[in-house]
């Protein structure tokens, strides 16, 4: 039997857009851990979280990650179909998530300023809007425990949550991951 792995199959698929699509995605950067990030072509660089998307492919791509930041991207192009297949089918259909991450999609919320904690609720709600894998802004540092408590009543009302990440001062830390063994038990929170 043969073990095809994931990353190889996410590659073929950027190659594939690349070859079939013309010449959307530039290599940004590639790194000795085997990361590479992709970029769309017409991706807006004046975008106010543009440097943050950037800086989290970073973070991911130093690790050893396949990162794609694929710009906005209407649902009807075969580009939408190549990049976000996992997404038709499910309540994602037509969104456009900010990050492709190992053929994952990764949505990034951060906030107007001033900050406040109410902010925080609706950086969550509305990420989870685009995608159940949520990068949050978190540079004004809210605590641990309130994150924990946003997370925990999103999912008594029913929200499906796969993953929460915190971007803080410029560095990406695994908050939240459900537990794939007992849907029952959805709590697992990383030590920072």
């Amino acid at each position: 039997m043969r073990f095809i792995c994931r990353k190889f199959i996410f590659l073929r698929k950027i190659r594939t857009c690349m070859i079939g699509c013309g010449e959307v995605f530039v290599l940004y950067r590639e790194y000795e851990s085997g990361g590479r990030i992709f970029l769309n072509k017409n991706l807006n660089k004046s975008k106010s979280d543009y440097n943050d998307l950037l800086n989290i492919a970073r973070s991911f791509a130093g690790k050893g990650h396949i990162v794609v930041i694929p710009g906005t991207v209407h649902y009807k192009d075969p580009l939408y179909k190549l990049l976000f297949k996992p997404l038709i089918g499910t309540r994602y259909y037509r969104k456009c998530p900010d990050l492709i991450i190992d053929d994952s999609c990764y949505e990034y919320e951060s906030y107007v300023r001033p900050w406040s904690k109410r902010k925080s609720s609706n950086m969550l709600s509305n990420g989870l809007r685009q995608s159940d894998c949520v990068i949050l802004d978190n540079n004004k540092g809210a605590s641990d425990r309130f994150m924990r408590r946003l997370i925990i009543s999103r999912i008594r009302i029913g929200s499906q949550i796969k993953e929460v990440w915190l971007f803080e001062k410029g560095k990406v830390r695994m908050f939240w991951k459900r537990k794939q063994e007992n849907p029952e038990i959805l709590l697992q929170c990383s030590e920072p």
